[in-house]
């Protein structure tokens, strides 16, 4: 069963290739222009949630984006069922594909943190608080993307919610700045929104905070919620 699900994830992988024109444009230009236009305008205090944001972006329309429209097509094309047919079980088959295209987005990572440092001087305080945020929020992120990919039927249903419901946790939730500056009455419906775990984690990453720890736990218990609610899809198909 390991040895099936590692060939699925590196078939899974050598398929990325195919938009790598694409690859290449938003993990190297998009983020330069995105921490230059943010960060310049922001105030010194405010520059690591930049960064912050910026890789929460990435995990947020990334990773839920891509694997939901991989889900989708692989299912629209027949792969899907001839992969089941062949005797792999669908809920391997469909982490392999969540997984594969998460892990795709740890090869952005360095470059945005390496252009945070450089052009916003945004330093890491805690490399292992780091890792935990980054892992968790990828796996949330898969999982979620997972959820939706199987969840609609229609591949171009999830083509459109995929980027909108990516784009919606980006910028209506607290990524690019603190909660403390959303007034009280709306404050707690921004716990409902994963994104602000994620750019929490991170952020407090940043300065070495062990706070980082307990914000990436919220994430990882919003990642089991996104595996049963797959799980429940699956059964139900």
């Amino acid at each position: 069963m390991l040895t099936e699900f590692i060939n699925l994830i590196i078939m899974q992988i050598k398929m990325i290739k195919a938009y790598l024109p694409a690859f290449l444009f938003f993990s190297i230009l998009f983020p330069i222009g995105f921490m230059l236009v943010f960060g310049y305008i922001s105030i010194h205090s405010l520059t690591p949630y930049i960064v912050a944001g910026t890789i929460t972006f990435y995990i947020s329309v990334g990773v839920l984006t891509s694997v939901a429209q991989s889900l989708a097509f692989e299912r629209n094309a027949g792969r899907f069922s001839l992969m089941i047919a062949t005797g792999i079980p669908r809920e391997l088959y469909a982490i392999s594909i969540a997984l594969s295209n998460g892990l795709a987005t740890l090869i952005m990572v360095p470059i945005i943190l390496i252009l945070g440092e450089y052009l916003l001087h945004v330093e890491i305080k805690s490399i292992p608080y780091l890792i935990v945020a980054l892992i968790s929020s990828i796996f949330m992120g898969s999982m979620m993307g997972m959820a939706l990919g199987l969840g609609i039927k229609n591949m171009y249903a999830v083509n459109q919610y995929s980027v909108i419901i990516g784009f919606v946790l980006s910028f209506f939730a607290p990524v690019y700045f603190p909660i403390t500056f959303i007034p009280l009455p709306y404050r707690y419906i921004t716990f409902l929104e994963p994104t602000t775990y994620v750019s929490q984690a991170l952020y407090y990453s940043f300065a070495g905070n062990i706070i980082s720890l307990l914000w990436s736990f919220g994430i990882i218990v919003f990642g089991f919620i996104f595996v049963i609610l797959s799980r429940y899809v699956i059964k139900r198909q």
